[in-house]
């Protein structure tokens, strides 16, 4: 901790994003978000000064978790920001390092040093990018590779704080929405044709199909090109996890000191969100990297374009359609099985590290003053009673979180499995705020009950 104080004159230095001392209006926060948004937009179309087209993208199927645009300015996305937030969440939860967080003081220097450790990791990121290049690019050049990949993450960084302070959610949320959003959009809807002639959307090829009066193979075509069929299995998808996501056990609580007051400890289906998807894509994408670096046949072998042909990662990739599953049903196999495992791990780590276990929880009801009608108040019966769901709910979550994932990606359902996800969990605590958010303004009262003033 001496040395996390130790960093607190470094903190000071970093650049911020000065926080709103009045109350912000719902057209105003709109207003930044949407300017935010177009900001994005426009960076990750600027390509990389001095990085040959020829370079192909270790991160290609992970772009919808890092949300960025390989070979722009945002080449490594928020890959940066969401790694110090993990990190940062273990080290504290783990207590490895004490933040009280119930101070201002405590608040700010763990956010100061998380943002001191998202500035070093866009540069450190930016480096192991440029070390894979070496053999390709010229070493002043690298440099100025690595420059710009670091700027380029530094405002993401202060992208996402001006979305936190003066928006709506965080802009991390927002890009990864927007990204995935727009390349489900781009998959089915584009009317652009590649030099092949085919149609680079599902939907126009589908129409021009029906028009050219085509009888077979109107709903599927050859990777990797979206057809009909992905589409479809796209909105089954989405519908799916909106139904799970509002799924939750609400556990009746009564105010100890005041009678008649009462509430509900809401526990969801998804506990522990899509943390454990992103962790276990976080993982496959470090088991591809040494497996590049190192050369290890053991950890994956690389073909032309590549493309992985054996090895551990062959095993950590999924077949991407129907009939890649069915012409190589153990690999689907060992990847549905290995992908729920971890999820199911990371989903039980996540809910210890961030303290959202039934003992954490019960902790926390307990010095509220809430406690569960028609029983005594004692800590040990909160937690009991938590114990009941919490665990469960933990394990069947993570499963369906693996489960729904892969299955999205088997079906080659337009955006991925973990796109997906990632995309209508945000939306819908979006949507969960959007409502809170309009219901203040119509009712200025509700704010300070809200906590906005």
């Amino acid at each position: 901790m001496s040395f996390i104080e130790a960093l607190a004159p470094i903190v000071r230095f970093l650049p911020e994003v000065t926080s709103p001392k009045r109350h912000i209006s719902f057209k105003e926060r709109i207003t930044w978000s949407a300017i935010i948004l177009v900001v994005y937009f426009v960076l990750s179309e600027i390509p990389l000064y001095g990085l040959p087209a020829s370079i192909e993208d270790m991160f290609a199927g992970f772009r919808t978790v890092l949300a960025g645009n390989s070979g722009s300015l945002l080449h490594l996305g928020i890959g940066p920001i969401v790694t110090a937030g993990i990190v940062m969440q273990l080290l504290a939860g783990s207590d490895i390092i004490n933040f009280d967080l119930s101070t201002h003081r405590g608040k700010a220097l763990f956010q100061g040093t998380q943002k001191l450790l998202a500035v070093f990791l866009c540069f450190f990121e930016a480096i192991l990018f440029a070390f894979a290049w070496r053999y390709q690019v010229s070493g002043s050049m690298l440099a100025f590779l690595i420059i710009q990949m670091g700027i380029g993450a530094m405002f993401l960084l202060m992208m996402d704080e001006v979305v936190t302070k003066w928006g709506f959610g965080s802009g991390v949320s927002l890009f990864i929405a927007a990204r995935v959003s727009g390349q489900v959009f781009w998959q089915a809807f584009s009317p652009l044709r590649d030099e092949s002639g085919q149609f680079l959307g599902a939907i126009p090829d589908f129409i021009s199909k029906i028009i050219g009066g085509e009888t077979a193979g109107i709903f599927t075509r050859p990777a990797p090109y979206p057809d009909v069929t992905s589409f479809m299995f796209t909105i089954v998808v989405f519908l799916i996890v909106v139904y799970f996501e509002a799924m939750r056990i609400e556990i009746p609580l009564a105010y100890g000191k005041y009678k008649g007051i009462r509430g509900r400890y809401p526990i969801k289906f998804i506990y522990a969100s899509n943390i454990p998807m992103i962790l276990t894509v976080a993982l496959f994408a470090n088991v591809r990297v040494l497996a590049q670096v190192t050369g290890f046949n053991i950890l994956g072998t690389f073909g032309q374009g590549d493309s992985i042909t054996g090895g551990l990662l062959y095993y950590l990739t999924p077949p991407r359609s129907i009939s890649a599953v069915a012409a190589e049903p153990l690999r689907g196999l060992v990847y549905l099985v290995v992908v729920v495992l971890f999820c199911v791990m990371f989903a039980k780590l996540w809910i210890e590290l961030t303290n959202m276990g039934p003992k954490a929880v019960a902790k926390r009801l307990q010095s509220s003053g809430m406690q569960i009608p028609g029983f005594r108040k004692d800590i040990r019966i909160l937690e009991k009673i938590l114990s009941r769901y919490i665990p469960h709910v933990t394990v069947m979550g993570g499963a369906f979180v693996g489960f729904i994932a892969v299955f999205a990606d088997f079906t080659g359902a337009l955006g991925t499995g973990t796109g997906i996800l990632l995309t209508v969990g945000i939306i819908y605590r979006m949507y969960e705020q959007l409502a809170k958010e309009q219901a203040s303004e119509l009712f200025p009262a509700l704010r300070q009950f809200l906590g906005k003033e």
